[in-house]
């Protein structure tokens, strides 16, 4: 298992953010605008949530891709585990979209049903 120590950061080189799984034609084309923004990533991880990852590194993540602050660095960050490291993870995601054209082929062979 990689260590804090032995990382290179990843866990600090982007943000998440969850929203509510996407449910008619507005929803996704909402998605397939976030695409359109350079460093952008939609995706289903593994226990069925929807997240959106912008790749920015955090302002305080060092040369050394070790935290600058890390004795007083967020909550967060604290409670980050091993466990949840991306080098440590394996497979996040179901499905992942990078470009919007990804998303106009999955929704080919998964249309919309509108009720």
């Amino acid at each position: 298992m990689v260590t804090c120590k032995q990382c290179d950061g990843e866990c600090c080189k982007y943000v998440t953010v969850s929203f509510a799984e996407p449910e008619d034609k507005e929803d996704w084309d909402e998605i397939k605008w976030w695409l359109m923004h350079k460093n952008v990533k939609v995706y289903k991880d593994t226990e069925g949530d929807w997240i959106v990852e912008f790749s920015t590194p955090c302002k305080n993540l060092g040369e050394d891709n070790k935290c600058q602050i890390y004795e007083t660095r967020p909550q967060v960050c604290r409670d980050h585990s091993m466990d949840d490291c991306d080098a440590n993870d394996g497979d996040y995601a179901d499905i992942l979209f990078e470009k919007p054209e990804e998303v106009d082929e999955y929704l080919k062979k998964n249309p919309i049903t509108e009720d």
